[in-house]
């Protein structure tokens, strides 16, 4: 298995080496127009990494002996980082606007008072960063965690897309280093942090694109590992500093909490609070930033279950997006409170992980394909080849990218998202009639526990 686990390893080395100049083969075997954007390549080249990848997950879920690759795993997982590190910005420009947020707050500015455009920061538009921001229009979307750290990276390395992208990295190989440690307290073989540490998705959506995701995972990772060893100040602290980053972690609160615990709300809170108090005082109402137009039709991009629920209820609605939004946030809602008001005591990480994949599947107005990325942390727990399947047919959504005319089609989204639903109904399916029989079968007898790979399984409920 070492030889096949490196063999796998070099040549998806070299395809990421290779990144986007593979274009001129993908066009010599009529794949993709030469003189398309860079971004229709990026299908072939992801679906071909994704094959690699797919190949070393079968061999490490696989595996019958107990001999470790983790050595082999970790060594090309920050090979192919410090790959994609100098990869150019052709999938995202978010962080140039992370990069001008900083700029900002280095001026004495809260960055939520003014757009880009505006007049008031003329003074600080160069052609390097300021031309390459998106929505300069609009003020800031990104919470007071990320805003925090915009300016200390600013402080480090300014005006510098690399260096932001190196302190990125450092956050990320964090991230593996708690996955290792979740694993071995959960008794699972830490081989399976390279589902996290060699997904495509991750190194391109991560080390490549240096999206927010990278700075935000380990202060969820966090707050799982506390919240398992009872932590409470310590795990609301940790999510309310991941919800300061992105929002969304706010979703884990639910799984995490535990009834007649007041110190896991109450540090979750104040830790929100703290976090926004410095730019209300400063911007006020202001503060949400782009957040209110985020929900807006024209942001929708990339919609899975609420673009099919709407099209269904065309006929009988009069709003159907507004009507599927609804009945998608009830859905979710209701899923919370299930999980907060049931009474056994259950593992916060597997809890963490049903509460992560119901918003996944249930709430997004838009779904850009790294949005995806802080759900790979739990599959090294509990893998899931739904789940899976996404992260690689995520990427046909950049299409919609290639051309300003171009309609993503419903046949592409059916491509993409129907497989998931058929393969999560299946392991449900699966796991219900896993769950009986070990139920039948341990009547008389206790589980066997010395193996708790065997009790997560590979196929999971959803």
């Amino acid at each position: 298995m070492f030889w096949i686990l490196t063999s796998t390893g070099v040549a998806s080395a070299i395809l990421y080496g290779l990144n986007f100049r593979i274009i001129p083969l993908l066009s010599r075997v009529g794949l993709v127009d030469p003189k398309t954007e860079p971004l229709a390549a990026y299908p072939f080249l992801c679906g071909a990494l994704f094959c690699l990848y797919l190949l070393a997950l079968v061999l490490i879920l696989r595996k019958r002996s107990r001999s470790s690759s983790l050595g082999v795993i970790l060594g090309f997982a920050i090979l192919f980082r410090a790959i994609l590190l100098f990869m150019p910005q052709v999938l995202s420009s978010d962080i140039y606007r992370y990069v001008w947020d900083g700029r900002v707050q280095s001026a004495g500015i809260n960055p939520y008072a003014f757009p880009p455009e505006a007049d008031a920061l003329r003074f600080l538009r160069d052609e390097r960063i300021f031309p390459l921001i998106n929505r300069e229009w609009a003020p800031t979307i990104y919470p007071p965690g990320a805003q925090i750290l915009f300016a200390g990276i600013y402080r480090l390395f300014p005006d510098s897309i690399v260096g932001l992208k190196f302190i990125m990295l450092c956050f990320d190989l964090a991230t593996i280093a708690l996955i290792v440690r979740l694993l071995k307290r959960a008794g699972i073989d830490p081989d399976r942090v390279l589902l996290y540490a060699w997904s495509p998705l991750v190194l391109f959506e991560l080390a490549g694109s240096g999206h927010l995701e990278a700075l935000m995972l380990p202060f969820v990772l966090l707050a799982l590992a506390a919240r398992t060893k009872g932590r409470s100040v310590l795990a609301g602290g940790a999510l309310g500093v991941a919800t300061l980053m992105k929002l969304y972690p706010a979703v884990l609160f639910p799984a995490l909490y535990q009834r007649r615990d007041i110190r896991f709300p109450l540090a979750f809170g104040l830790t929100v609070l703290l976090g926004y108090a410095p730019y209300v005082a400063g911007a006020g109402i202001k503060a949400l930033g782009f957040l209110p137009g985020y929900i807006q039709p024209h942001e929708d991009f990339n919609v899975g279950l609420r673009y099919f629920l709407s099209l269904a209820l065309a006929p009988f609605a009069a709003s159907p997006r507004v009507l599927s939004m609804l009945l998608l946030a009830t859905c979710l809602l209701l899923f919370a409170l299930r999980l907060i008001l049931k009474e056994e005591p259950s593992d916060p990480c597997r809890k963490g992980y049903l509460m992560a994949g119901a918003y996944m599947l249930l709430l997004p107005t838009s779904f850009h394909p790294w949005y995806l990325v802080w759900l790979l942390p739990f599959l090294c727990l509990f893998p899931s080849w739904g789940w899976l399947y996404l992260s690689a047919a995520g990427s046909l959504s950049y299409l919609t990218y290639t051309n300003e005319h171009f309609d993503f089609p419903l046949t592409l989204r059916v491509v993409e998202f129907l497989p998931l639903y058929l393969l999560l109904l299946l392991q449900a399916l699966w796991h219900r009639r896993t769950a009986r029989h070990v139920q039948m079968t341990t009547r008389d007898t206790q589980p066997d526990t010395s193996h708790p790979e065997q009790l997560h399984g590979v196929m999971p409920e959803v």
